[in-house]
């Protein structure tokens, strides 16, 4: 089981060129892709089809069941190299679960920690200059 890659690492996505949140998922493992907090999936790309891709949207330590599921792509149908669209929401967090040997790649929008920074919307309404309605924030807004 390799390790999964998120990205992009270095900055945040452009979302106005259509780039998206990913994370590259290699054999058959459960993932955390967003631990807590909402968003959207926007497709995955199958590198090598495995078996199964089920999506749900669940926090951290959640039920993975039926009720928590939003997405389930079966890989033995899809080609390798397709790129399947999905744009299904999530709201409480979401997690992957893969099986067969699959590569793939999972893009979405969402909140994901990694290594002390931020990517993508943060849901606490603060930006990176600090607390929203600082004097700074109200000197802009006028």
């Amino acid at each position: 089981m390799a390790t999964p890659l998120f990205g992009p690492t270095d900055r945040n996505p452009d979302y106005a060129r259509n780039e998206h949140q990913y994370v590259r998922i290699s054999g058959a493992q459960t993932v955390v892709v967003v631990a807590n907090g909402g968003g959207m999936v926007h497709g995955v790309t199958v590198g090598v089809a495995g078996t199964l891709l089920k999506l749900y949207d669940v926090a951290t330590g959640g039920t993975t069941d039926d009720t928590t599921e939003i997405a389930t792509l079966v890989l033995t149908t899809i080609d390798a190299g397709a790129f399947v669209q999905l744009d299904v929401a999530f709201s409480k967090g979401l997690t992957a679960i893969v099986t067969g040997a699959a590569d793939l790649t999972v893009y979405f929008r969402g909140v994901l920690i990694k290594s002390g920074r931020f990517y993508g919307t943060q849901l606490d309404g603060n930006d990176a200059r600090g607390a929203a309605g600082t004097s700074t924030d109200k000197a802009m807004a006028s």
